[in-house]
């Protein structure tokens, strides 16, 4: 739990309640190396070596923590909503703290009543380059994620359940003078020191200036790219390291151009992991998609690449080499042996780097350890999916991050795209059948959704999901017998008829 100070000034805010061997490989890479390899990765082992972890919602516990990555508070045509879903039996309270780039901490308080899911203006009047936001409960945990409104297209982010040392984003685009900002908010009593490097198409930078910058308590910093000598750049990974404290970080992404187009506000990954798992590839002529992989080691990564369709039958695996403290970029569109349509992956990462080196040093990243000076050994890679669509006129362009490890429940709370076949999609990456089932947070508890009461998936297949008007104001959840990976669609407004994508929470429970 964050500390907080006592004497901060409170302030009220409108809420309402409301419910996977090619002949032939085309492929888009920054200094990586492709090649094809028979070998297989035993999808079983679906949390080996993996340090990277996703926001978790302890469904049981008796109190939550919560930290928004943050809205634009200084645009009049941009706002923003913290979603609050109470999966309890009684009504609980808490504590909703905002902070701002300059300027005092604000606190407000809020009540969700039971089996409810509340909406509360993320700004509440605040004026700010961006706000973000604590929320925290007591009683019961609640589960908080972020919607941003957006004139270029809506936006849904989880928020992340602790603050971290450590921070990477894969990918990064300032292409045709689009904005990219990385948002990083210092929730503590105490000041935080980072130093911050990115990665464009020339190699790794670290600037004197970003090195030792001091975010002061409770306050947010912003950084925009193209100010670090990254103008219209098309790769521009960014990595967040605290050699003093703890911070949250997420990258605020307006694409004006040269290939992409709308917005995005993504919570960055929290740490390097040697496995990531994507539930909603599609390939399709209508859609450009890569993977962007960074590698913020000074080590090479061999990267195995496992697809397959929605009946889990796979192409022969695809290697791809990943050098060190670069990006590398590769388009499963130019494999000849993956049919058009929907598929899923998993990407295993290896290096003569002995990846459990760093373990330790992540489970500490609390404490001040002096430098977590990056690029060290035991760090892995860092994946996310990047996917531009077109319908008619309209253009769009959206980043996953991958999911480093799968689950046996996920939850979103701030709601998915309603009436379409893909609202979610769900991959069973392990190596025995997983029967799940689909519900929405109703008056009276779960509701299973018609259809999706139980639904049996074999081992390495995915499923699509249609969700109805009945989830379109309330938390979603998806359980299985087997540990899966959800994704899923987004609505971006009702001006923009291309749907974004989002990840979903892990909930658990103290049995698991």
């Amino acid at each position: 739990m964050v500390q907080r100070r006592s004497a901060m000034l409170a302030r009220r805010a409108v809420g309402r309640t409301r419910q996977f061997v090619v002949l032939a490989i085309a492929v888009s890479a920054v200094g990586g190396l492709v090649a094809l390899e028979r070998r297989s990765v035993d999808p079983s082992s679906l949390n080996a070596a993996t340090r990277a972890t996703s926001p978790e919602f302890r469904r049981d516990a008796k109190a939550s923590t919560w930290f928004c990555p943050g809205v634009i508070g200084n645009d009049e045509q941009v706002s923003g909503l913290l979603v609050i879903s109470n999966f309890g039996e009684v009504p609980v309270g808490g504590t909703i703290t905002r902070f701002v780039v300059d300027g005092v901490a604000r606190q407000q308080r809020f009540a969700v009543p039971a089996r409810s899911t509340l909406e509360v203006d993320a700004l509440a009047g605040v004026k700010s380059g961006f706000v973000s936001a604590l929320v925290e409960s007591r009683g019961t945990a609640v589960v908080v994620e972020q919607l941003t409104v957006h004139r270029a297209g809506n936006a849904v982010s989880p928020c992340a359940s602790r603050p971290s040392g450590t921070w990477f984003l894969a990918d990064g685009f300032t292409g045709a003078d689009s904005i990219e900002q990385i948002v990083v908010t210092n929730p503590s009593l105490d000041s935080a020191i980072l130093d911050v490097s990115f990665v464009t198409a020339i190699g790794e930078r670290n600037p004197q200036s970003l090195k030792g910058v001091v975010i002061p308590p409770e306050s947010v910093r912003v950084f925009d790219v193209a100010g670090f000598d990254a103008r219209n750049e098309a790769i521009a990974a960014v990595a967040v390291r605290a050699t003093v404290g703890r911070v949250v970080v997420g990258r605020s992404q307006h694409y004006l151009g040269r290939g992409r187009l709308g917005y995005t506000m993504s919570l960055a990954a929290s740490a390097t992991s040697s496995r990531w798992f994507f539930a909603d590839g599609e390939k399709s002529a209508s859609v450009n998609e890569e993977f962007v992989i960074y590698n913020p080691s000074a080590t090479d990564q061999q990267l195995t690449f496992i697809l397959a369709d929605d009946q889990g039958a796979a192409i022969d695996p695809v290697t791809v080499t990943a050098p060190g403290r670069r990006v590398t970029k590769f388009a499963p569109s130019g494999l000849s042996a993956l049919p058009d349509g929907r598929y899923s992956a998993i990407i295993s990462a290896t290096s003569s780097v002995d990846q459990s080196a760093g373990a330790g040093a992540d489970a500490g990243a609390g404490a001040d350890t002096g430098s977590r000076a990056g690029a060290n050994a035991g760090e892995s890679v860092v994946i996310e999916r990047v996917a531009t669509r077109q319908e008619n006129k309209s253009t769009a362009s959206a980043v996953m991050l991958g999911a480093p490890s799968a689950s046996r429940a996920w939850v979103a709370a701030a709601g998915m795209a309603i009436g379409v076949t893909d609202a979610l999609r769900i991959f069973n990456p392990g190596s025995l059948p997983a029967t799940f089932r689909v519900s929405y947070l109703g008056p009276a508890g779960d509701v299973s959704i018609t259809g999706y009461e139980e639904v049996l998936l074999a081992p390495g297949a995915s499923a699509s999901v249609l969700l109805g008007p009945e989830t379109a104001s309330t938390a979603v959840s998806v359980t299985s017998s087997e540990p899966i990976v959800v994704q899923r669609r987004i609505d971006r407004g009702p001006k923009q008829p291309i749907n974004g994508a989002a990840p979903l929470i892990v909930m658990t429970t103290s049995a698991q």
